[in-house]
């Protein structure tokens, strides 16, 4: 069985999965580890078996139990104890835990550390962060001519791309939600933004009007203030810049601002102004 990762150009090389890729053979059942899975994933994700994310499944609870993939992950000496399972590497790393997992973030951090030259790593990292991809291709593919499915294929190659690239050393902290918005970014904002978007600046007022101009009347625009702050935050972005922008948006006039904050009309703009270049330097965008 063969898994397809291909990665647009515009994002990374392209990508083919496989079990031999990873050195395994799918025929060597009696190799698998016996252990049951500890996690159950939705019948609603496996019901279309042909789908990618139903593939992604079913290799996972092939790969997840074989000794030779349980036997590389344990070489890897990682924090706790051996695993007899890789269902237990995902839920160390934060799968189905709170979202304030200091504890599971930290352990993905050691897997993404490992993730641009090992494969295995990848995909294990690329099966944590799979629930919130689909329901970032289930929001979208709302929005999107080619529904759900075209969403998922437009995301799932985005992750592989980021997760093979993410820059561990600079982002050490909240990795599974850089990893989920940077692939959201990648496949659906910078992407729209050089085939369908047409980018261009305004004036501080229109920000919480418009950002991008559609090129045909069918498209709908997929990029948003939130969207752009939700990546910046996660680039470090000021607290008090991201509250100045959403009250601009909100409309809320430099004297409006200046009365919340009991500050000079003049310095609430020079922070509307400094906001604004920040959004556009974390975000490289041209607002």
């Amino acid at each position: 069985m063969l898994v397809r990762v291909a990665v647009s150009s515009g994002v990374a090389i392209s990508v083919m999965l496989s079990f031999n890729d990873l050195g395994h053979d799918p025929k060597r059942q009696t190799q698998s580890v016996k252990h049951p899975p500890q996690l159950v994933w939705s019948p609603g994700l496996t019901q279309r078996p042909n789908s990618p994310v139903a593939k992604l499944i079913k290799e996972w609870a092939l790969i997840s139990s074989r000794r030779k993939e349980v036997d590389v992950v344990n070489s890897w000496k990682l924090r706790g104890d051996k695993v007899k399972n890789l269902d237990q590497v995902l839920t160390r790393a934060g799968f189905n835990t709170a979202r304030d997992d200091s504890q599971g973030d930290s352990y993905l951090w050691l897997l993404v550390k490992r993730a641009s030259t090992d494969e295995l790593v990848a995909r294990i990292v690329l099966q944590r962060i799979l629930p919130p991809l689909i329901s970032i291709a289930r929001r979208r593919g709302r929005i999107m001519q080619g529904g759900i499915d075209a969403a998922i294929s437009d995301v799932l190659p985005s992750a592989w791309a980021v997760i093979r690239q993410y820059p561990w050393h600079r982002r050490p902290n909240k990795v599974a939600s850089n990893l989920v918005l940077d692939s959201e970014y990648f496949a659906f904002v910078q992407g729209n933004r050089s085939k369908k978007v047409k980018i261009f600046s305004v004036e501080p007022r229109l920000l919480g009007e418009i950002i991008a101009e559609p090129q045909s009347d069918d498209f709908e625009p997929q990029v948003s203030l939130e969207n752009l702050l939700s990546l910046a935050i996660t680039q470090g972005m000021n607290s008090r810049h991201v509250e100045v922008l959403r009250a601009v948006a909100k409309g809320q006039t430099a004297a409006t601002i200046a009365e919340h904050y009991g500050i000079a009309e003049r310095t609430a703009r020079a922070w509307r102004a400094q906001a604004i270049s920040e959004l556009r330097a974390r975000t490289q965008c041209l607002v």
